[in-house]
């Protein structure tokens, strides 16, 4: 019999429903849902259809597809207009306008219309541009890509990146061009853009705990997104921002992304690190003391602080880098000050607490000090803010207490100097400090004498005269006095220097008068002579126009006077002698003058004076006549001319003071006047009596003389030069004219004509002034102008050759070349020449110029230069003491500025003008020397002769030779180039010296020694070399007597008293030694020796430092701390006390012991874990959050008094936890702690690393490996234990994964297939057994579904691996399997709809129960009960189902693998034994073969599990036999060697696996197997099939 087999291919590629993310921004407030179903346009629905919603800034808010019915949902649109984009299959598409106003859009409908030859296009935003793809269209040669309606490329791939700028959005719309170079519709228009590039020049400052960013703007953005350590912080319109409240001392790394103008991220920039500050520690001890207007602080340092902030009330107000500051108060506030530190970036930490005080006020700032004059003195100052009253000081005297900001101080002594300075003081009466002294003097008072005189001179005559003297101003009286017969007055009352007046008034005796000035010194021999025509002035009158002016002369002792105007009084005037009077002009007017005195009496007429007042003079217009030749008297003629004067019939002109003409006509002519010359005319009105008036007067100058000018040619480079002296007092210019032409007007005294060198040109000049006055033309001259010099000639001296270069010049012929005036190089072309073989040190002068085709030279440039000295050797010689080297050599040959160059070992150390150097080189070192001799330019000269010398290394510094116990201490400077030190033993009686050691330490001991003994030395250091410097001189040491220790006192205490050492508990061990020796004990190294077993890892006993010195008599405790740590064992410890001295004296060991006692530890273990998700279920999705609670519980007795979790977090956690680490307190016996946290898997397995630590120092690190997609228990499910606690717990154990699903090809396959993975894991009823290869092999089928044949979760039933975790209930399989409305109806139509395909394959899988009901075989739902016949799911219901889903003309090939037998224990089973069954067999008629009918399908199988003849069915074993689970695999014994048949074993090396050759390896390997394992009770796999050949798959 043959078990022939077929197999049905994989439908791959129906299609993947994208979800595309939805990227939009919300805007602020609501959004509202748009749904609806797209149809074509016949009204029938389409799908699955593409939607792109573009919003009125052309931002693309979403894109998403939809299954094949055609329905959407667009979540939260705000309000706003919208465009919609909607692409179908087959080219159908359409552009639909939708506006959302404050509520949802339900039933939307768009009708999309068929435009096969249209491109759909997809864009994406990137970072070097706007990224276009489609998909190609049928015929398509090439497409043209449009961007805003415009061409920008032609392109044949399915793809464009089109490079714009960013900031912008763009219109795309692409057409395509068919073969036959017809063109395709237009596409529907997407937008596209160019992401933003990230700024430019990110720059980090930090100062304290922020981070100030700064970055370049970047053209067109709309804001940036900072991160920080890779996680985004914030964003901002601007480009900088701040991070505050970082850690201090922190480093961190930043990136700034750009927002466009959709506010969308470009790409980020480069990463910068920077690192925050140290924190500045807050300063503390702050004291304040007030003083004078100032309060004095000082306060501690303050870590990381370099200089401090003084604050008073907040305002800083001082920095300092002291720890003290003075600060200026006002005075009477109380003012609280605060200080804070500065560190070295000058970030300002904490300010301290504050601290308060009042201080005393300042004197005022502003004081002013006068004299009034007099003997007053005025003291006035500006108010001090807050001070009630001021002291006023004078020559250091109070003077008064005021709280005004004046004093008027009278009466003070006459010229008399006083000192003031103020003090300002408080309500309390505090006074403050005074004010700086202001020094103020009173005048000095004067006597004015004289005698009054009477008209004869007499003074013997004048009696009872009275004499009155004013101030300056003549008003105020000051004093008077009556004159005795002797005529003699005085005044002496306070007068002061100034001007006075004096008026005296004699009794008969006329009056008189005089005016004095007292400057220093008195007026005593003043006379007045008094007369009785004293107040007679004298009178004049001064014409004006229009009016008269009167003047008199002054009379001191009239008090005014009277003006009298044809004897008529009109004026009196006080403290004048003159008056305007304006009057008729022509007309005669009389005035005289009479004094009034100063009784008010009125004094003689003075002279009459008559005069009349003049006419106006006309306004004279004075011109001088130019704009012609200067032959013609241009410059030199002038023209005056006026206006009438009304009453006026002739006028008076003069020039120069000299009469012209008098005449009625209103103008004048002058010819022939001097060039250059100033005339003053002068003109006036003659009135009827032919009196002239007053001139008006004005001048004129006449121009200067313009004359021919003299020039001269000179011929220049490519150009003639015109030059010409200046016309004397000619302002103007000057005219050129080259071969009778005008070239120029200029007002330059030369000028250069450009022209074309070699040829001649003729010119003249003449002159105009200003005024175009012109001058005759002068002589014509002719010039050629000259080809340049050489241009750019230079020249440079290396030693005695001299080398030239120049560039060429235009159209010259050729260049020549001057040494001292002599040719030395002519050329028509060259452009270089070396003059070589020169002498030393020479001058020489070189000219260079070119000559024209006339051989003419132009213009020579000349180059001097000076060949170089020659540089000689010069001889060094060279001496080393124990400093230096010095060197010194003769002087150079060389005059010119040089240097001497100083080489050791072949480099350049240093250059000097000197010749000499000391080179302070370091000692112990040979060093070579020579001297180059460098000139001015840069020449070096040959070497000298080459000196070596080394410095020796003395002896050590700082020598110090000590005696000690029984050895001689040795210590010194280290010296810069010895390598060792000789120490030699010095004889003293002697002198011999006996070399005792080489040493390369500068500490030495000679130990060994006999006490009460001296020892001498020397010492010498040795350099490198081996070679010795000088010895130190002879140095003794005394070696001591010996000392001696003794204990004297020793005991053990710890903590709690109780005598025994617990864990974590620190003891002492103390003793009490003493020095009762003759010398000093050294060195001592107190130790515990200990006994067998009595020091272990849990003690520790901490090391005393050693004791450098124990004087003699003197006691010294010694403390040794010992700890036991938390492990510490119980038992006694045995020690011995040592101390070790330098010199052997040790204590002798003394025995100590103290007992330890044991602690029970704590058990900290992860006792489970759970994962919850948003779904209510207990696994963790791929790319969705789900929550992980883990436990960990004490599992001891022993309590922890603290403990830490610690997580190593990935990328799958996705909280943040800024340190990672958990501390807990107190955890009890037993206790428990839940830690939850979430967790977002990106891989299909992750590990969560934890750390425990406890308090007993018990570290422990677990991994939890989490696989997605696996059911673990609820946060509700986690265990909790009691005592007692279990030994061992294995949580989260790393899945091994089964070799069975490890290197899985990847098949090909003829045909798109689903796959249907279904299984029961338990039932309802509990008396059903389940297989327990059951889950596993459902999970095996599925990665096989996955792996090997390339099938997504959408292209399997179910999609959802959990779907039936719980089991599959009867009601489950109907809906499964229903042909109409089933899952696997719905799945077929959905792939078909989607993958565009016409047929599809099915590959059915079950692992289960079985059993016979009622006479037929079916399978156990989750539910199945025998009471209830509708609780199975007969075989041929499966039949049935699946032969009306093959009916559909899309459905192909169906194969069935099922793994499982119809002999459930639960009900009657029927097993038969093999032998059973042959016996059977061999009482059966044997039938004749009948031919093979091919198309006759072959029937193996038991007519109970007999499928409809075009389904191929794979049994896991015979009705009458059992399916067993593989005793060393998780999977059953036929899914096992299934799965291993269709991983390529099944293959029979062809790479093809057809139906027959996978059940032929199935049975071959189940039945060997079993019948080892089983013996009678074999498992053999059976099967239906109809094309055993037929190819299931293709392996690579």
């Amino acid at each position: 019999m043959r078990r022939l087999c077929t197999h049905i291919p994989y439908l791959s590629g129906v299609g993947t429903i994208i979800s595309l993310i939805l990227l939009f921004s919300s805007a602020a407030g609501q959004g509202y849902d748009v749904t609806g179903r797209a149809f074509d346009e016949t009204g029938k629905k389409i799908g699955p259809v593409r939607l792109v919603l573009y919003d009125q800034d052309k931002k693309k808010v979403i894109e998403v597809e939809t299954p094949n019915s055609g329905k959407f949902k667009l979540k939260n649109i705000p309000d706003g207009k919208y465009a919609l984009n909607i692409y179908g299959p087959d080219g159908y598409g359409i552009t639909e306008n939708i506006s959302v106003s404050g509520a949802k859009i339900s039933d939307l409908e768009p009708r999309l219309n068929p435009y096969p030859d249209q491109v759909q296009l997809k864009t994406e935003a990137a970072g070097n541009g706007a990224s276009i793809d489609w998909q190609g269209i049928s015929g398509a040669a090439e497409y043209i890509v449009y961007r805003d309606n415009k061409d920008v490329a032609t392109v044949g791939e399915t793809f464009y990146l089109d490079e714009v700028d960013p900031g912008q959005s763009y219109a795309y719309n692409v057409v395509a061009i068919k073969t036959d170079k017809s063109m395709g519709g237009r596409s529907i228009t997407e937008y596209g853009k160019s992401l933003m590039a990230p700024p430019d020049n990110l720059t980090s400052e930090a100062k304290k705990n922020t981070v100030k960013l700064t970055w370049d703007v970047v053209k067109d953005a709309t804001g940036y997104v900072i991160y920080r350590d890779d996680e985004k912080i914030n964003s901002t319109p601007d480009n900088e921002y701040t991070d505050f409240k970082l850690k201090y001392d922190t480093e961190y790394s930043y990136t700034v992304s750009t927002l466009d103008h959709h506010s969308d991220e470009g790409n980020q920039s480069p990463n910068i690190f920077s690192s925050t500050h140290p924190e500045i520690a807050k300063v503390k001890g702050l004291k304040a003391e007030s003083g004078a207007n100032e309060v004095t602080l000082s306060w501690k340092a303050s870590k990381n602080s370099v200089s401090y902030y003084v604050y008073q009330n907040g305002t800083i107000v001082d920095s300092t880098t002291t720890l003290t500051a003075s600060i200026e108060t006002e005075a009477g506030t109380e003012n609280c000050y605060t200080i804070a530190g500065v560190d070295k970036y000058g970030s300002v930490g904490q300010k301290s607490d504050a601290e308060c005080d009042k201080s005393q006020f300042s004197p005022p700032d502003t004081i002013n000090a006068v004299n009034d004059r007099r003997n007053n003195n005025l003291i006035s100052w500006n108010f001090v803010e807050g001070a009630s009253s001021y002291n006023l000081y004078a020559n250091g005297k109070l003077q008064t207490n005021t709280s005004k900001n004046e004093i008027n101080l009278k009466k003070l002594k006459w010229d008399t100097e006083y000192t003031y300075y103020i003090t300002s003081l408080t309500e309390d009466g505090i006074e403050g400090p005074p004010s700086p002294e202001y020094k103020v003097m009173t005048p000095k008072i004067f006597v004015i004498e004289g005698l009054l005189l009477d008209e004869t001179g007499d003074e013997k005559n004048v009696d009872q005269a009275k004499v009155f003297l004013y101030d300056s101003s003549g008003t105020n009286l000051v004093e008077e006095f009556v004159v005795s017969r002797n005529g003699k007055f005085k005044f002496d009352n306070e007068i002061i220097a100034d001007h006075y007046t004096i008026m005296a008034y004699g009794n008969g005796s006329g009056n008189g008068g005089d005016r004095v000035h007292i400057t220093t010194t008195d007026i005593t021999d003043l006379k007045i002579p008094l007369s009785t025509e004293g107040l007679r002035s004298e009178v004049s009158v001064e014409r004006g126009v229009g009016q008269l002016t009167v003047n008199w002369t002054d009379i001191p002792q009239a008090k005014s006077y009277n003006i009298y105007k044809n004897d008529r009084m009109i004026q009196n005037i006080v403290g004048d002698t003159s008056y305007v009077d304006i009057v008729a002009p022509g007309v005669p007017t009389s005035y005289f003058v009479r004094s009034i005195d100063l009784y008010d009496l009125e004094g003689p007429e003075s002279n009459i004076v008559t005069e009349k007042a003049s006419f106006p003079p006309p306004d004279l217009s004075i011109s001088v006549v130019a704009g012609g030749y200067t032959v013609e008297g241009s410059g030199r003629l002038i023209n005056l001319s006026w206006p009438e004067v009304p009453g006026v019939t002739k006028y008076a002109l003069y020039r120069d003071g000299e009469l012209l003409t008098k005449q009625s006509e209103l103008q004048y002519e002058e010819k022939d006047l001097d060039w250059n010359t100033t005339y003053v005319y002068g003109i006036n009105s003659i009135d009827a009596d032919d009196i002239e008036g007053v001139n008006f007067v004005d001048s004129v100058t006449t121009h200067p003389k313009v004359s021919t000018p003299v020039f001269k040619l000179e011929g220049k480079v490519n150009s003639v030069q015109i030059s010409w002296e200046a016309i004397p007092g000619m302002a103007g210019k000057y005219k050129i004219f080259r071969n009778g032409g005008n070239i120029a007007d200029l007002d330059a005294l030369t000028f250069i004509d450009p022209v074309t060198p070699g040829t001649e040109y003729c010119y003249t000049v003449a002159a105009e002034d200003t005024f175009k006055t012109v001058s005759p033309d002068a002589e014509i001259q002719c010039q050629k102008g000259y080809f340049a010099p050489p241009g750019n000639f230079t020249g440079r001296v290396l030693r005695n050759f001299a080398a030239f270069t120049w560039e060429p010049v235009l159209a010259a012929t050729g260049y020549r070349i001057y040494r001292n005036g002599e040719l030395i190089f002519d050329t028509p072309d060259k452009t270089e020449f070396v003059d070589a073989d020169l002498k030393f040190d020479t001058y020489y002068t070189y000219e260079a110029c070119s000559y024209d085709k006339e051989l003419d030279e132009g213009p020579r440039i000349t180059y001097p230069v000076t060949t170089h000295e020659e540089v000689l050797p010069v001889v060094l010689t060279a001496e080393a003491d124990l400093e230096k080297i010095s060197l010194s050599w003769e002087r150079s040959n060389l005059r010119v500025d040089h240097t001497y160059r100083i080489y050791r070992d072949g480099e350049l150390i240093t250059g000097t003008t000197n010749t000499f150097y000391e080179d302070f080189v370091p000692p112990g070192k040979t060093y070579c020397y020579d001297i180059k001799v460098l000139d001015k330019y840069d020449t070096e000269g040959p070497a000298s002769n080459t000196e070596c010398r080394k410095i020796l290394v003395n002896f050590p510094r700082m020598l110090q030779v000590t005696g000690d116990v029984r050895r001689v201490l040795f210590s010194f400077k280290q010296m810069v180039g010895a390598v060792n030190y000789n120490i030699y033993e010095v004889d003293k009686e002697t002198d011999s010296l006996t070399f005792l050691t080489k040493t390369r330490s500068t500490n030495y001991q000679h130990k060994g020694l006999d006490f009460d003994t001296e020892y001498c030395y020397q010492i010498a250091s040795e350099d490198a070399d081996g070679d010795e410097g000088p010895r130190s001189e002879t140095m003794c040491g005394y070696v001591l007597p010996p000392p001696h220790l003794t204990l004297i006192e020793k005991k053990f205490m710890e903590n709690t008293g109780n005598g025994m050492l617990d864990g974590r508990e620190n003891g002492w061990a103390i003793f009490r030694i003493v020095n009762d020796g003759r010398s000093p004990a050294r060195e001592l190294k107190p130790w515990l020796k200990p006994e067998a077993g009595a020091m272990t890892p849990s003690l520790k006993i901490d090391s005393v430092e050693t004791i450098p010195i124990l004087a003699v008599g003197d006691t010294l405790q010694i403390e040794i701390a010992i700890y036991a740590k938390l492990k510490i064992e119980s038992g006694d410890r045995n020690f011995f006390f040592m101390v070790q001295e330098f010199s052997g004296q040790d204590l002798e060991p003394e025995p100590i012991s103290f007992p330890t006692l044991k602690v029970t530890p704590p058990n900290l273990v992860v006792t489970d874990f759970a994962i919850n998700n948003e779904w209510g279920q207990h696994y963790v999705p791929r790319n969705e959050v789900a929550t992980m609670t883990i436990r960990v519980q004490n599992l001891s007795v022993g309590l922890t008094d603290t403990a830490s979790i610690k997580f190593t977090r990935d990328s799958s956690f996705i909280t943040s936890d800024e340190d990672e680490l958990h501390e807990f307190g107190l955890i009890k016996g037993g206790e428990k702690i839940d830690l939850s946290f979430e967790v977002l898997a990106r891989e299909d397995n992750f590990t969560v690393n934890l750390e425990l630590y406890d308090y007993f120092e018990t570290r422990k690190n677990i991994p939890l490996y989490v696989e997605t997609m696996k059911t673990y228990k609820g946060k509700e499910d986690l265990i909790f234990y009691e005592t007692p606690f279990p030994k061992e717990l294995s949580i989260g154990e790393k899945t091994v994964v089964p070799e069975i699903i490890t290197d899985i090809p990847k098949a090909s396959l003829d045909t798109e297939t689903i796959g249907i993975v279904l299984g029961n894991l338990a039932f309802w009823d509990s008396t059903i057994v389940s297989r327990s290869s059951t889950k596993e092999n459902i999970n095996h089928v599925r990665e096989y579904f996955h792996g090997l044949f390339g099938m997504d979760n959408h292209e399997i039933v179910p999609s959802q691996y959990w779907l039936f975790n719980d089991g599959i209930s009867s009601r489950d399989f109907r809906e499964i399997f229903d042909p109409s409305v089933g899952y696997i109806k719905k799945k077929i139509v959905t792939n078909l709809e989607y993958s565009e395909k016409d047929s599809l394959d099915l590959l059915v899988y079950f692992s289960g129960e079985g059993t016979t009901y009622n006479g037929e075989k079916v399978l156990l739902p989750y539910d199945a009960n025998s009471n209830n016949s509708m609780t199975f799911f007969p075989l041929k219901d499966l039949y049935e189902d699946l032969s009306r889903i093959q009916n559909m003309s899309e459905v192909g090939n169906i194969t069935l693998f099922m793994d499982v037998d119809f002999n459930n224990p639960a009900f009657e089973q029927n097993i038969v034994k093999k032998s059973d069954m042959v016996d059977n067999k061999k009482k059966k008629k044997k039938k004749k073969k009948k031919k093979k009918q091919p198309e006759e399908p072959i029937v193996v199988l038991p007519k109970e599990l007999m499928p409809p003849a075009p389904i191929t069915v794979f049994f896991a074993s015979d009705i009458n036999q059992l399916a067993y689970e593989h005793p060393d695999h998780e999977s059953s014994m036929f899914t096992y060697f299934l799965l291993k048949g269709l991983k390529g074993e099944a293959d029979n090396g062809d790479k093809i696996v057809t139906v027959s050759e996978l059940h032929n390896y199935v049975m071959k390997n189940v039945e060997d197997t079993t019948k080892t394992l089983y013996k009678d009770l074999p498992q053999i796999p059976l099967l239906y099939t109809s094309n055993p050949d037929r190819v299931l798959y293709k392996l690579p």
